[in-house]
Order: structure tokens, then C-alpha cells, then sequence
């Protein structure tokens, strides 16, 4: 059913990716000392791929008919997470540099990405499990 659990974990991906992609995470500091905000607007590879898990997960919300499938849709989904966390950290470690970098909030918002996308994957083999001791018991 779409009023499942997975189906809020899911829905809160999407929302942690569209704020991912629009709030500020960080600081960068300029050669001359001034600071700059770095945002995921100016990386176009990282904004696509948020985009990406953002739209897997929202179309993954409506898989509710086939358990199994939608298990493996979430599955990667979180394989997707986690390589927009490393490309994240890829990014600034290579481009920016750690030493010129001061995390703001939004920097924590792909880790919230991956707990939401796994806390949906346990709900939906949850309700496999429970669907497969329910057909047993007939």
C-alpha cells in the first residue's frame, strides 16, 4: 500500500535531495581570505546525481504492488547514496581542498539520504517477511 511506512522514508529522500541541492553546505575560503558559499547548484555532476536518487526513489514509492522489485530499486538507490557521498568528498578534497573548506549544515544532508533510503529498504523486507509468514500460515 502506498501509506506504508517505506513510502514516508522514501518521501523524505526526495526531500533531502531537492534541499541538498538548494541549501548552502559549506564555505570556501578564497585565496585573498574572503569567504564564498559552495552549494551543489555549482557542481553539475553532483546536482545531477542527487536529481537522479531524488527521481528513483520517488518513482520507487509507487512499486508498492511488487515488494521484491521495489527492494531492489532501493538497494540502488542506496548504492547511488553512497557514491554521492563519495563524490561529494571526492570533490572536495580534489577541487577545494579540506584546509579551505567550513562544513555548514547542508553538508550533513547526504548521510540523511542514505538512513532514509536503508531505514526504507528494513521496512520493505519487513513487510516481505511478514507477507511470507502470513502465507505460510494458510
Amino acid at each position: 500500500m502506498i501509506q506504508r511506512i517505506q513510502s514516508v522514508y522514501l518521501l523524505l529522500v526526495v526531500i533531502a535531495c531537492v534541499a541538498y541541492i538548494f541549501v548552502p553546505f559549506g564555505l570556501v575560503k578564497n585565496p585573498d581570505g574572503t569567504l564564498e558559499t559552495w552549494a551543489i547548484k555549482q557542481v553539475v555532476l553532483i546536482m545531477i546525481a542527487a536529481i537522479v536518487i531524488a527521481v528513483v526513489a520517488f518513482a520507487s514509492i509507487f512499486l508498492f504492488n511488487n515488494r521484491r522489485n521495489q527492494m531492489k530499486v532501493v538497494l540502488v538507490n542506496i548504492v547511488l547514496s553512497v557514491m554521492l557521498i563519495g563524490l561529494f568528498l571526492f570533490e572536495l578534497t580534489q577541487q577545494i581542498g579540506i584546509q579551505n573548506y567550513i562544513f555548514k549544515i547542508g553538508a550533513i544532508l547526504p548521510i540523511f539520504i542514505l538512513l532514509f533510503n536503508m531505514l526504507a529498504y528494513g521496512s520493505i523486507k519487513s513487510d516481505e517477511a511478514l507477507v511470507k509468514s502470513m502465507d505460510r500460515l494458510r
